[in-house]
C-alpha cells in the first residue's frame, strides 16, 4: 500500500494539473493507494506564483482580496473533507475549475452550489466551513508542510506503507516519475540513498527524488 501526499497551491493551474496526474496514477498503480491533497497556506504561497503558471488571480486581485480568497477556499475544502476524502477532493477540483478555468468570482453561493453537486450534506458543510475544527485542520496541514520540509507547491511525498517510516520526496510531478516510484519495489529509501551516492548517471536519473526522514 502506498500513501501519497501532494502539496499544492490551491489556486494554481499547474498544481491543478498535478492533481490530475496523481489521480490518474492512483487508478493505474496495481496497489492500494491512499491519496491526500494538502494545501500550502502561507504568505509566500499567496503572494508568489511558484509554478510560473501565469496566475491571473495573483495579478488581478489586491493582497487583501487574494488572502481572503485563499482563506475561504482552503476552509471550504477542509469542511468538504470532513465528509470523506473523495468528496473533499471532488469539491476542491470543482471549485478550482470554476475559479481558474471558467473565470468565476468566488462567492458563498458558488461554494454551496458546488457542495450540492459534489453530493455533500449541505447543512453540515455550512456548519463546518468556518468552524474552529476547520481552522485547526488547516494548522495541522501547515505543521505537516514544515515537518516534511516542503519548500514549494507541486511537491509530493510517497510512503511505501510496507516499508519503513522514511518517505520519498519529489518536486517532479510527472506521470512517469511518480508511476515508477510507486511501481518499482526496489525504489525504497535505502535503495535511493545508495543510488544517489553511487554514480552521476543514477543521480541524473533520480535527481528529483530524495529521502525524507
Amino acid at each position: 500500500m502506498f500513501e501519497l501526499f501532494l502539496f499544492i497551491d490551491p489556486l494554481c493551474k499547474a498544481c491543478r494539473n498535478s492533481e490530475n496526474t496523481v489521480l490518474q496514477i492512483s487508478e493505474d498503480v496495481d496497489s492500494k493507494f491512499k491519496l491526500q491533497f494538502i494545501p500550502i497556506y502561507n504568505l509566500k504561497v499567496v503572494q508568489t506564483d511558484f509554478c510560473n503558471s501565469n496566475n491571473q488571480l495573483k495579478k488581478r486581485l489586491s493582497s487583501e482580496e487574494l488572502s481572503a480568497l485563499y482563506r475561504n477556499v482552503v476552509l471550504d475544502y477542509k469542511a468538504a473533507l470532513f465528509q470523506g476524502m473523495k468528496k473533499g477532493r471532488k469539491f476542491l477540483t470543482a471549485i478550482q475549475d470554476k475559479l481558474l478555468t471558467e473565470g468565476y468570482i468566488y462567492s458563498d453561493e458558488m461554494a454551496i452550489e458546488i457542495a450540492k453537486k459534489c453530493g455533500l450534506d449541505v447543512e453540515m458543510f455550512k456548519e463546518d466551513r468556518r468552524s474552529n475544527l476547520a481552522k485547526k485542520s488547516i494548522k495541522k496541514d501547515q505543521d505537516l508542510v514544515q515537518n516534511m520540509k516542503i519548500e514549494k507547491p507541486a511537491s509530493a511525498v510517497i510512503f511505501n506503507c510496507e516499508g519503513n517510516d522514511d518517505g520519498i520526496l519529489t518536486d517532479d510531478i510527472e506521470y512517469s516519475t511518480l508511476f515508477n516510484a510507486c511501481c518499482d519495489k526496489n525504489l525504497t529509501p535505502e535503495y535511493l540513498k545508495d543510488a544517489l551516492s553511487e554514480s552521476s548517471l543514477k543521480e541524473t536519473k533520480m535527481k528529483h527524488l530524495r529521502v525524507l526522514k
